[in-house]
């Protein structure tokens, strides 16, 4: 039984709920960062919670400290809060995906009500024009930008970066203007644009955008780039194309929309990622646009907006928003549903931020008593609600890469460890109902993502995957699976390449599981005229030869050298 455990949580105030924001091994460090999430002034409390975990595993909480944050002033009503802004070092950053999402999300309502995208506000003279003459509006998106991406560079002054958006701004107008001196026509489908641009990329953008501005609905807009996308000439320039319709992913009327009829907020997050993934089947209400972006996604031509939905999903199972608004009780059961659907033995769909958003989610919804739980009793909480031990492991990996699992430090590799140490059985790693290749190949997999994961230490991985390796071996024991590929009764040749392939399949760990197999069709190998022994035993002795050379191929093939 493990010692007593002493960590420090940083939690922050959103709509009435404590929220996880940090964890740390150290209390003057959760202090330190919880006075600059103070500073900042995005929460209304923030406070550090001290965890002890007993030795018999109960837990203690005490807050020792715990802030009021006083209100911002009122801020500019068109643009929203924003946490942080990428950085853009030079003129062509800011057309870029990082850069054009953040636009989307800082001016929201302006683009809503004027209907254009980040991209046609960046490439249309008229509507940068437009957009600067909307009062103070520019001056206030390039200060909150600024004074972002300042601190995050660790600059206390901002007029450095101020200055710099202030100059790239009028560089930007400039290249806009340029294009419409030289009065360009509106190409009437994507080949026009692609000719009309030459193979730059500025202006196969700004002949883009004059198309998209004639149409005045979002799904007017995301229609023809899904048509634009069916042509020869959206094919071999798809990433453009691609960058618009992530942008056109942003506002949240469309994601509505498009989704069709949505239960709750659960359900509608699983659509996305059925989407993204290219298996979704349109709801009711939604549109053909939908079937047409799941034949893209499942294409793989959509790269750029399956990021930028997928950080809408990371986003939402991190927030606060009920999954099952509607009806509270079902709160757990949509959740425990969505984390199947995220969470299986291969991967955390979304990698390490998801599962850290999933962490954070968990830590509010699986306490029956409704409010937020520590960090490692959520954790243990998650674990049980897992279906088994390789999913348990998959999620216990894939967190120790995210940043909320970094800063769990030995809490979680404490955890991980107890998971491996006490499934001793295959039957605590896989189901049962499962075919033993199945059951193999699925523990084997679970051996592999351990020794591979790139944030565990070496001795620490070994360890635990000798330990996997000792699961199968049982198992193959305990089963007599070696006995039943290499049968007694059956001709030579037909036990000896059955075993040879058995080994080769993939199924066993690299380790004691492996060797032992392999040590059966050494055995075979090494008796007295093993050769003369296996052509005689062929179906068919006129092909003896032949079925001799196939098998020392297959040997080789399978790692016998």
């Amino acid at each position: 039984m493990s010692g007593p455990k002493t960590s420090f949580e940083v939690q922050v105030m959103e709509d009435k709920h404590w929220v996880i924001a940090e964890m740390a091994g150290d209390e003057e460090k959760a202090k330190a960062f919880a006075e600059s999430i103070a500073q900042a002034g995005n929460h209304s409390a923030v406070r550090v919670v001290k965890d002890y975990q007993r030795i018999d595993g109960t837990h203690t909480e005490t807050v020792v400290l715990e802030k009021q944050i006083a209100a911002k002033g009122p801020s500019d009503p068109t643009l929203a809060n924003i946490t942080d802004a990428p950085l853009c070092a030079e003129l062509e950053d800011f057309y870029g995906q990082p850069s054009r999402t953040t636009i989307g999300k800082l001016l929201r309502k302006y683009l809503d009500e004027a209907l254009i995208t980040p991209t046609e506000l960046l490439h249309d003279a008229k509507e940068m024009k437009r957009f600067g003459d909307k009062g103070n509006l520019l001056f206030g998106a390039i200060d909150k930008v600024s004074s972002l991406q300042a601190k995050a560079a660790g600059d206390e002054n901002s007029k450095a970066r101020k200055d710099f958006l202030d100059k790239s701004w009028e560089q930007l107008q400039a290249r806009a203007k340029e294009f419409v001196g030289k009065k360009p026509k509106t190409p009437a489908n994507f080949a026009e644009a692609v000719k009309g641009s030459g193979g730059d990329p500025f202006t196969l953008r700004a002949l883009m955008v004059m198309a998209l501005l004639e149409k005045r609905s979002w799904f007017g807009k995301l229609d023809m780039l899904i048509a634009w996308a069916a042509e020869p000439a959206g094919e071999a320039n798809m990433s453009v194309i691609d960058g618009v319709i992530a942008d056109l992913m942003v506002p949240a009327q469309v994601i509505q929309d498009l989704l069709g009829f949505q239960s709750n907020l659960s359900a509608a997050l699983c659509t996305i990622v059925n989407l993204v993934e290219g298996k979704a089947e349109a709801a009711k209400f939604a549109p053909q646009t939908f079937t047409d972006l799941n034949t893209l996604f499942a294409a793989g031509r959509l790269p750029l907006t399956r990021e930028v939905l997928m950080a809408r999903v990371m986003r939402e199972i991190g927030g606060t928003n009920p999954l099952s608004r509607n009806d509270p009780d079902q709160e757990f059961e949509m959740f425990h549903k969505m984390l199947h659907r995220l969470v299986d033995k291969d991967s955390v769909t979304g990698g390490p931020p998801l599962a850290e958003s999933l962490l954070q989610r968990g830590s509010r919804v699986l306490n029956s008593g409704g409010a937020t739980v520590a960090a490692p009793q959520a954790l243990q909480l998650m674990l049980g609600a897992l279906s088994d031990g390789c999913v348990r492991l998959q999620f216990l990996l894939t967190l120790c890469a995210s940043s909320l699992g970094k800063s769990m430090g030995e809490v979680l590799t404490e955890v991980l460890d107890n998971h491996v140490r006490r499934s001793k059985h295959i039957d605590q790693w896989i189901a049962v109902r499962l075919p033993p290749p199945q059951r193999m190949a699925a523990l084997t997999a679970a051996n592999k993502a351990l020794r591979t994961c790139p944030v565990l230490a070496d001795d620490f991985k070994k360890a635990l995957a000798d330990l996997i390796d000792d699961v199968m071996v049982r198992y193959l024991t305990e089963e007599g699976i070696i006995e039943k590929v290499d049968k007694p009764d059956d001709p030579l040749a037909a036990r000896a390449v059955r075993l040879v392939k058995f080994c080769g399949a993939g199924v066993l760990i690299e380790g004691k599981s492996l060797n032992m197999a392999k040590a059966r069709v050494i055995e075979h190998l090494r008796q007295k005229q093993f050769e003369e022994k296996f052509v005689a035993s062929c179906p068919d002795p006129s092909q003896g030869e032949k079925s001799l050379r196939d098998f020392h191929k297959l040997l080789v093939e399978c790692g016998f050298g």
